[in-house]
């Protein structure tokens, strides 16, 4: 079984792409005892046999890629740090918490958009890990509906509202996400409003507050508000920027 396991994490680097994901099927359906090669090779992969390796790690939902995860924070590429993230927030990594804390004040400096993937990944990731407090008022709280993997999600009738009470909060939306909700079947879509909006980080926050809220509502009223739809959020506090 070794030399299985061994001949599986090496095809993780395969020049193609459908070798590596078979290669990262296996390895899940194999189980945790895959995770001691799997760890050790991890780095020296490159980005898209990280990115399987990434997806066995979180699957699997076994903390002692810990480490390993930890490492990819600082990989050259973006996707690679965003899904490390992701996987080390799913997995409780609580010792994760002063490298994403690092590894989000790297975001920061670069001047890269709050909206940005990884930027989401990082803030979600430290939520999870409980470093960071997501405000969520009492309004919008009330108005929100429960979605399997879509918490916290709003029906897209109370879109204009819940992004009003979140400005008068001092948060910032930086985008919502409409889907759409088949009886026994889940979440489907993740589609945007079809408008899009930036974040002046050279305005004061107030400002940037205001913005969010007009450019949100504007898009909130071109959404479709049948019941099957459902809105899922991003914003952010002072604190993020």
């Amino acid at each position: 079984m070794e030399s299985v396991i061994a001949q599986r994490v090496g095809e993780l680097d395969a020049d193609s792409s459908e070798v590596a994901e078979d290669a990262q099927h296996a390895l899940t359906a194999m189980g945790p005892q895959v995770l001691d090669q799997l760890i050790a090779a991890a780095p020296g992969l490159g980005s898209f046999g990280q990115l399987c390796a990434i997806e066995v790690f979180s699957a699997l939902g076994d903390p002692r890629p810990g480490d390993a995860l930890i490492g990819m924070l600082s990989s050259d590429n973006t996707v690679v740090r965003q899904w490390a993230a992701e996987s080390l927030g799913e997995l409780g990594i609580q010792h994760a918490v002063p490298d994403l804390r690092q590894a989000y004040e790297s975001f920061r400096q670069r001047g890269e958009s709050p909206d940005h993937s990884e930027g989401v990944a990082l803030r979600w990731a430290l939520t999870e890990l409980g470093e960071r407090t997501l405000v969520l008022p009492l309004r919008a709280s009330a108005l929100r509906c429960h979605v399997d993997q879509l918490d916290p999600a709003w029906p897209t009738a109370h879109l204009a509202e819940v992004i009003e009470d979140l400005a008068a909060h001092d948060q910032a939306v930086l985008y919502f996400q409409v889907w759409r909700i088949k009886d026994g079947k889940g979440a489907f879509g993740g589609q945007g409003p079809g408008i899009d909006w930036d974040v002046d980080r050279q305005k004061s926050w107030p400002q940037i507050v205001s913005e969010c809220r007009d450019w949100a509502l504007l898009a909130a009223d071109a959404t479709d508000k049948a019941l099957h739809l459902v809105a899922t959020i991003c914003w952010i506090d002072a604190a993020d920027l």
